[in-house]
């Protein structure tokens, strides 16, 4: 009979090897999307294509999270949660390398499919943190959104360097490609070893959760909070930069705002998930995004890197107070799976249309005024819709 101090040994590794899983796996749902942005031009030079079919190989990445999201839950009631968490893991390795070969009709096709392949693992972590590690709920979900920051912001800062190295840009695509294909073949190897699931019926459909006042909350906290950061990320480089910012000074607000969002984050989740108040955490979090969009509207020089830290925070902790509040808001794994692609579907859908009305309200006013109250006044329906959300309320299901 094995001793106590063996099956705790056992214990810990198979805990170790389980965090070295996800890990693997947070990774790869952020670093496939931003490795491409660093070296977008060598690559329109290097196919000859215009700006705008470049574009596609990035942004068509948040289309794809809303067309392909509501497709995960589904998978999972038929696969069993680990198989589809390594079929979403492939789709990523093998759409990351079709990225990686000199062809634009062949890199769009590895975007849909690596698209495809982030859309399903986004819905599926956070019902995989329901599932196995619902006692230490938050700290997981802090863990699982700083691990993201992570390999987003290492993907974009070695994309350059590597291609240098290589003397081509698809050297940093191909590796990021060969990390993925090594996490799935793990995931493979893990689903294994796990027992059979047997398919969940009527309760994977979506549909289920459309009557439920605390999904629609959550959906409409997630799109403007992903609106809000997609929209900066996009433009506010050139809200600095006409407001007074050097070139260089509005880089490092970008920065910044990246590099913020990774311990916000953190501290969010786990805050989240011990708070008997979460509504408090949804006013200061958007109490710091408000600051700073008035910030940049009347003092945007001066304290330029004060707003980006404060806009990090805010944004990252939105982020990661939406995704911990899916799992607090179900009551079984399925149903977290099905949240998540409900709220992930429609808010990356509601997202992708920020950054172009931002900049259609400047093309129309001459200002970046008018578009930062536009933020300003969606950033008021989403803390009213964060506050609905901290209601200690579960979501209500009701069968297809």
């Amino acid at each position: 009979m094995p001793s106590a101090t063996t099956k705790n040994e056992r214990e810990r590794c198979a805990a170790l090897l389980w965090l070295a899983a996800f890990a693997l796996a947070a990774i790869n749902l952020r670093a496939p999307i931003v490795v491409i942005g660093p070296v977008l031009d060598p690559i329109m030079a290097g196919l000859a294509i215009s700006a705008g079919a470049a574009s596609l190989l990035t942004t068509g990445m948040l289309l794809c999270f809303g067309l392909f999201s509501p497709l995960a839950p589904g998978l999972a009631a038929r696969l069993g949660l680990d198989r589809a968490i390594a079929a979403a893991l492939t789709a990523v390795a093998l759409g990351a390398l079709l990225r990686g070969i000199e062809n634009f009709p062949i890199m769009l096709a590895g975007t849909l499919l690596t698209g495809l392949g982030i859309a399903c693992g986004n819905v599926f972590m956070p019902s995989l943190v329901k599932r196995d590690r619902s006692e230490k709920l938050g700290q997981t979900m802090g863990l699982y959104t700083v691990i993201m920051g992570i390999g987003a912001t290492l993907a974009a800062a070695s994309a350059v360097p590597l291609m240098r190295i290589g003397e081509s840009w698809t050297l940093p695509v191909r590796l990021w490609a060969g990390l993925a294909l090594v996490t799935a073949l793990s995931w493979w190897w893990l689903a294994r070893r796990a027992p059979a699931e047997g398919s969940t019926g009527p309760r994977g459909r979506i549909t289920a959760l459309l009557g439920s006042s605390v999904a629609w909350s959550l959906t409409l906290f997630m799109g403007l909070q992903s609106l809000g950061f997609y929209t900066l990320q996009t433009w506010l480089p050139a809200v600095a930069t006409a407001a007074g910012v050097s070139q260089a000074g509005a880089g490092t607000m970008l920065s910044l705002i990246n590099l913020t969002s990774i311990p916000a984050s953190y501290v969010i989740a786990r805050s989240a998930a011990r708070s008997h108040h979460p509504g408090r955490l949804v006013l200061g979090l958007c109490a710091l995004i408000a600051m700073a969009l008035v910030g940049l509207m009347v003092a945007p020089t001066p304290l330029s890197l004060l707003w980006a830290v404060m806009l990090g925070a805010g944004q990252g902790g939105s982020f990661s107070f939406a995704l911990t509040m899916i799992v607090l808001r179900t009551r079984r794994a399925q149903h977290a799976a099905m949240l998540s692609g409900m709220s992930q579907s429609l808010g990356y859908l509601m997202a992708a249309g920020g950054p172009l009305l931002f900049g259609a309200l400047h093309g129309v006013s001459g200002s970046w005024q008018p578009s930062l109250m536009l933020l300003l006044g969606l950033l008021a329906v989403q803390m009213s819709a964060g506050l609905l959300i901290a209601r200690p309320r579960m979501v209500a299901l009701r069968e297809a």
